[in-house]
């Protein structure tokens, strides 16, 4: 499976908005399964909590986010933007370009000091 950064975003922004104790169970238009597994990698690099199943090794078939880490919540916070988060998938997350998690963070980070002022 290949990282969907814009389902990501989706599941990431879809989290922050739902309620307090109610669960992230799907985006529309989107098979559980590869929710699910979009799921289990932001849990791995601790962006969010999960119920995940199956667990361990096999790819995961359900989920459900319960919430936001830390730092799933500054995440969300860079990808809320339309225009940073085009910007982003224009100069960062190109097909052919090579790129990590981290990259685009910083990336992220140096858009929206763009955007406030007295901060360049």
């Amino acid at each position: 499976m290949k990282r969907d950064m814009d389902l990501i975003r989706r599941i990431i922004l879809g989290a922050r908005d739902t309620p307090n104790g109610s669960p992230l169970m799907g985006v529309p238009g989107v098979a559980d399964e590869t929710f699910a597994e979009h799921v289990q990698i932001l849990e791995e690099a601790g962006l969010l909590f999960a119920a995940i199943a199956p667990k361990g090794m096999q790819p995961a078939k359900k989920a459900a986010v319960w919430r936001l880490t830390w730092a799933g919540h500054d995440f969300a916070d860079s990808i809320l933007d339309d225009t940073i988060w085009n910007k982003a998938k224009e100069h960062v997350i190109k097909p052919s370009a090579s790129w990590t998690f981290g990259l685009l963070l910083e990336y992220l980070k140096v858009e929206i000091r763009h955007h406030i002022p007295g901060l360049d």
